[in-house]
Parts: structure tokens; sequence; C-alpha cells
């Protein structure tokens, strides 16, 4: 998008599709004012089906589970089933003939909703993707996932950002490098978080871009060097 607009590009585009890692309704925003269109979601994962577990309607209210194919449940770290509404590990049995899979812990985080979607669809909702079970970060004590973080970013900032886990010390510090803030990006950090974390602010073009594959939104600085240019 960033790309097009720099070469005069004019897109007609009315929706995408969107996936391969959590992103935030704050990322959405960005994603539609850049490209024009309606950003939805889809969830898959590969030890199933890959893309098109789960979509999104234009509604945008939570992602259609199709049912006829997958039955999934949210649960808790001890494999029982959480009240719908509330965050759990989204669990998947697919009874079909060249796959099956029998309540497949998938290790991400979401919630369910049996309510009918405006759009008409009966189809069980779930919720975009928070976070990976194991893609928590414990910060002196304090749980939190990247998804929080990007959140709040993409108000103060660019969407261009990592996440820095500094562990040289005994108490670990959370460091967020990104490369424009503006004033109060520390204080939303913390009222969202919790707990208080450093920002920098990097010359741009100092964050690696990611064009194929997953980016890499967390580091952890353990010795050596900084992770980042100017970090």
């Amino acid at each position: 998008g960033e790309a097009a607009r720099e070469a005069g590009i004019e897109l007609h585009l009315k929706a995408g599709l969107f996936g391969s890692e959590p992103w935030s309704e704050e990322l959405r925003t960005t994603i539609q004012d850049l490209l024009g269109l309606a950003a939805l979601d889809i969830y898959g994962l590969s030890e199933v089906i890959g893309p098109g577990v789960s979509t999104e309607c234009l509604e945008r209210d939570g992602l259609h589970v199709n049912e006829d194919h997958f039955l999934v449940e949210a649960v808790d770290p001890d494999g029982l089933p959480v009240p719908e509404g509330t965050p759990g590990e989204l669990v998947f049995t697919t009874p079909r003939e060249a796959m099956p899979l029998l309540r497949y812990r998938t290790g991400d985080v979401a919630s369910l909703s049996y309510a009918p979607c405006p759009c008409g669809r009966t189809l069980v909702r779930m919720s975009k993707v928070l976070g990976r079970r194991d893609d928590m970060l414990v910060i002196r004590g304090v749980n939190v996932y990247p998804r929080e973080i990007e959140a709040v970013l993409l108000r103060h900032a660019s969407p261009h950002y990592q996440v820095v886990v500094d562990r040289r010390a005994t108490m670990p510090r959370l460091i967020i490098a990104c490369e424009e803030a503006r004033d109060g990006l520390e204080a939303a950090l913390s009222a969202e978080l919790g707990l208080s974390c450093e920002v920098r602010v990097l010359p741009a073009g100092t964050v690696p871009r990611v064009e194929i594959g997953k980016a890499v939104r967390v580091v952890t600085w353990e010795s050596g060097g900084p992770p980042l240019p100017g970090l």
C-alpha cells in the first residue's frame, strides 16, 4: 500500500482477506485507509486445512467457523470448556476422511459466540485471535500478549514496530521500538498493559519490514549488541 501510494498508483479494490498472524482492529483501520477496501480476517492452520477454517463477513464482528467441516471449542489450560465470550485456547475436531483430528489444541487464544450474526449466518463465530498460548510474555509477573501492545501502538505510532524483551538484568524490561510516536505513548502502554515499558523511537527504515512469511514482532536481548540498530 505504501509503495503504491508513493508510485501514484490508484487501487480499485473492494475487499481483502488478511491472515497468517493475529492483527488488531487498529491495524484493520490502517489497512483500510491505506488500500481503500474492507479488510476481512481469515483464520486457518496448516495442521487442519490451511486458510479457510473461519472467515469474517462484511459485518466484521467475528469469524464464522465452517462448522460443516470443523467443530470448535475454547478451553482453559486444563482442557475444560470456558464460558461463551471468555478467551480460551481454540480446539478443533475435524471429522473429515482425509485428515481427521480429535480435539486438536491449536495454541491460539480466542473467544466464541453462538449468537446469530446480523448477516444471517448462524455458524458459531470466533473472535479475532488474541495471541498464542506460547507467545504470551511474562514481564515482572504481568502477562502480556504482543497484540495488546500493537493495539496501543497503532493509536499513537507507526505500524512498524518491534517488541524487545531486555533480559540482560535480573528483572526483565520491555522496550518498544518504533519509528515514530506521539506524546503519551508510554503512559498509554502502561495503562493498557499494567506495567511500565520504555519506548525507543528509531530512524525511519530501522525496523525490519516483512514481505514474505510472518512478522517477527518480539525479540529477546540477552547479551551482546542490541537486536536493532540504534537501540
